[in-house]
């Protein structure tokens, strides 16, 4: 946003906008750099749950319209949010499998090709022993094959990774499209189509945990509890996640061209220290750690949801969790409200805890307290696994000990395991 002059608040308007497909902080970050560039944006606020983007704009500067093309180059589909008083639509159809299946069907396809034409299927898979050997003979049907993997695991990261470098950005995008294409350059076609598979895995595991917390929040507003489209508060663990994110991401991209181009200046080995600096490119990736909290915060949201207790974000989540106890201090800490048929819109939305009226009031703030001290837990345990999984395969990448693919499997096992860990909180602890 360009500095500029107060505007009077009477000049500006709200703007609503869902992004479907924004499921992660990357992504959140590409949309915050494509409106921030325009100068008629006065502000702007994200709610990741709901797929939202609430722009404040001056009129006289901008439009809705440019806006909405601003988002759309990204690669990311706009949408115009419903009426306040439209009926809350059924939940929208699951994202498709399509490309994650195709992907990893042409990916295996390869590998048994590859299978059968090499020495051993430990040849295959592994590729050869000597460290050194990088340029992999592939059976002449298999590359074909593993590049088709690549194009449809990635077809919907390309737009994303080329928007992000159009506004200078090294994201998750940006990472595994030119890991894939570096492993490919040097011969590593199945590498190649292992990032692809994987990441598109990893993505789609992100983007189910999210449709759960707006189904389950969807049916409470059907319910007549609270707007489907309440405010969220991002919690400031996930806030210093992000800030993390913006300084580690290009401090070990950085890195990786180091490993590629000084060592090779002493020892002349330029092609094995390039697939070094490729495994230094992956761990670049921050997934793991990125979506280690929104998770987590979405599961103990959708959990609470579903017993009729609606919270509003992370933030919520972490000041119960820091309070002694569990019951009457979680209610004066977070704006706990007992809904009523007395209740208009406004009030509701307020407040940051709306529990269904005629609950238990002891009972159920034991289990929103005790579900926030759960969530809290889980994502300190989601931000350890993270970090440490990062440097062990940042060392083992610089000693040469740490294949691609097998830095891949690391970090998208990294990122399936924090998202099951964080996926555990949609079952309450009694």
């Amino acid at each position: 946003m360009s500095p500029s002059l107060p505007r009077p608040a009477s000049s500006l308007r709200d703007v609503r906008l869902r992004v479907p497909a924004m499921d992660c902080a990357d992504e959140v970050a590409l949309v915050r750099s494509a409106v921030e560039t325009d100068a008629g944006v006065v502000a702007v606020a994200f709610d990741l749950v709901h797929a939202r983007v609430d722009l404040t704009i001056d009129p006289a500067l901008t439009s809705e319209t440019q806006l909405r093309e601003a988002i759309a180059k990204t690669g990311l589909v706009v949408e115009a949010m419903p009426a306040a008083d439209a009926p809350v639509a059924a939940p929208r159809p699951r994202a498709r499998m399509t490309d994650v299946l195709v992907s990893g069907t042409l990916f295996f396809a390869g590998w048994i090709v590859d299978g059968a034409a090499a020495d051993s299927w430990t040849e295959a898979l592994f590729g050869h022993a000597d460290a050194n050997a990088l340029g992999h003979a592939h059976a002449p049907w298999a590359v074909p094959l593993y590049a088709a993997a690549v194009v449809v695991g990635l077809w919907r990261m390309w737009p994303r990774a080329l928007a992000a470098l159009r506004h200078l950005r090294l994201d998750m995008h940006v990472l595994v499209c030119l890991s894939a294409a570096g492993a490919a350059a040097i011969g590593q076609w199945a590498e190649a189509a292992a990032v692809a598979f994987l990441f598109a895995v990893a993505h789609r595991l992100e983007a189910w945990s999210l449709e759960r917390a707006r189904d389950a929040l969807a049916t409470v507003a059907r319910r007549g509890v609270v707007s489907a489209e309440s405010s969220q508060q991002s919690a400031p663990v996930e806030r210093w996640i992000e800030r993390f994110a913006t300084i580690y991401t290009p401090a070990v991209t950085f890195a990786a061209i180091v490993v590629a181009v000084v060592p090779p200046l002493l020892d002349g080995q330029w092609a094995g220290w390039f697939y070094r600096a490729l495994v230094f490119l992956v761990m670049a990736c921050p997934c793991a750690l990125v979506i280690s909290t929104p998770v987590t915060v979405v599961a103990a949201v959708t959990a609470l949801a579903a017993r009729g207790v609606v919270v509003k974000g992370g933030a919520p989540l972490e000041r119960a969790a820091a309070t002694t106890h569990h019951t009457r201090d979680a209610f004066d800490a977070v704006g706990v409200r007992i809904a009523s048929d007395d209740d208009d819109a406004a009030t509701l939305e307020a407040a940051d805890v709306v529990i269904v009226a005629g609950a238990p009031d002891a009972e159920t703030l034991g289990l929103f307290g005790r579900q926030a001290a759960h969530a809290v837990a889980v994502i300190r345990q989601n931000v350890g696994i993270s970090l440490v999984t990062k440097l062990a395969f940042l060392v083992s990448a610089l000693l040469g000990s740490a294949p691609l693919w097998l830095a891949v499997v690391a970090d998208t096992g990294a990122t399936v395991a924090v998202t099951l860990n964080g996926l555990r909180l949609l079952r309450l602890r009694r």
